[in-house]
Formats: C-alpha cells, structure tokens, sequence
C-alpha cells in the first residue's frame, strides 16, 4: 500500500508542477519504442533481449512525465540445462530536458538533444524453472542521447540503471548460489536503441529548438 501511496503522490506532485508552472505550456505527447540488450547481477549475466515502449508527455520546455513499459530475458546453459528468467517492470519517471536545462545549445539545438529521466515502479521476475512470481519494487534512472529526424520521429540511444529492492530469484531464473528464497537488492543495467513519433499540436516543440531571425539575420532560439 505505501508503493501505491508513493506512486499517486509522485503523480500528483507533477500535475500540481504543471498547473502552476509560468513556462509557456507545449503539450508535447511522444510514443517511443526500443530494443537492446540487458545486463543483470546476482549471477552477472547478460543477453541481447530487451525491448520496451513508452508514453511521454513534456509539460512545458523542461519537465515532464513517462510511463514505459518493458520486458527482458535471460538464458544461460548451467551443468548442459538452458535456464532462463523473465523480467517485466512498469515504471513512471520524471523527464528533464537537460539540454536545456543545461543551458547547452550543443545538446538543445536543431537535431541534437538530451533527456535525463528517473522514477520508481515495480517488477515481476518469472522462471523457467520454478512457478510463481517475484513480486519487486524498483528505483530506475537514466540518460537518452537523440537525434531529431523531423517533426515527427527522432531517434535515440538510452542507458537506463534499475535497482530492485525485495529480490528473491537471480535473473538466470535460479536462487542465486543455490540457496532458497531469500531477499537481496539485485540490478539492472539496459542499453538500447529506440525511435520517437510526436504527435499532438505541438509536434517535437518541447525538446527541440526552434528559431527565427532577429533584424540583423542572427537567429533567435525561442
């Protein structure tokens, strides 16, 4: 019950952020999608099976909020028996345009941009060995590299931290060395490769410069 509590008052917290923000408000959506690979601890293992997708709506020019969802799978060969697990989390975060933020025209221009992003969620490990669900509660931060394509689409590289609090299975599917359920902090570390589509009446506005010319022909980046 407190994770739920946590997780409506994070909510709210950034609704409450949006109404009373004097930014000029953009009301930017974006539906993202990725694909790359996965590396676990608690036994270190690694595989190319990670895919995820994602809601996001900017607020204004600097924050805003994500809901993703994503699934990775785990399979190894121990004593010539495939083990696998499978891990699924859904997670809200807050979303800083740090480009900007960082007052970086390099990383908040025409086509370059940056996004840091980080929240909470929770997570669900299943094996291929055992029945039954690891139920586990999670903190996820992480930093999005893009590059604009146009108006609509965009491109971008994500490297994402996950840590799992209350985490009984290893993410091979097995009690890690061997030993019955018992609780441990594992992570998690995703590396992808993923596009944007905005939509919405304000396109790509939020996360990317757009300019006139002042009277002297310089442009003027609003």
């Amino acid at each position: 019950m407190k994770y739920k509590i946590t997780l409506l008052a994070l909510l709210l917290s950034f609704i409450a952020f949006s109404q009373k923000s004097k930014i000029r408000t953009d009301d930017q959506y974006s539906f993202e999608a990725e694909y790359g690979l996965s590396l676990g601890s608690s036994p270190r293992i690694m595989d190319m099976e990670h895919w995820g997708i994602s809601f996001r709506y900017m607020m204004d020019r600097n924050w805003g909020l994500k809901f993703d969802f994503a699934k990775d799978r785990f399979s190894e060969d121990v004593e010539s028996v495939t083990v696998a697990g499978n891990y699924t989390r859904i997670s809200i975060q807050a979303v800083n345009n740090l480009g900007r933020t960082l007052n970086s025209m390099t990383m908040n221009g025409e086509r370059l941009g940056l996004l840091g992003h980080a929240g909470l969620g929770y997570s669900s490990l299943t094996s291929d060995q055992y029945t039954g669900t690891d139920n586990i509660m999670h903190l996820i931060i992480g930093l999005t590299p893009q590059y604009k394509i146009s108006n609509s689409f965009a491109v971008y590289v994500d490297a994402s931290y996950i840590m799992n609090y209350s985490q009984h299975l290893g993410f091979n599917g097995l009690y890690p060395n061997g030993v019955g359920p018992k609780t441990f902090t594992g992570s998690l570390v995703n590396a992808s490769l993923g596009i944007s589509y905005y939509f919405g009446e304000s396109k790509s506005r939020s996360d990317w410069n757009s300019y006139g010319k002042d009277k002297d022909g310089n442009r003027n980046y609003d």
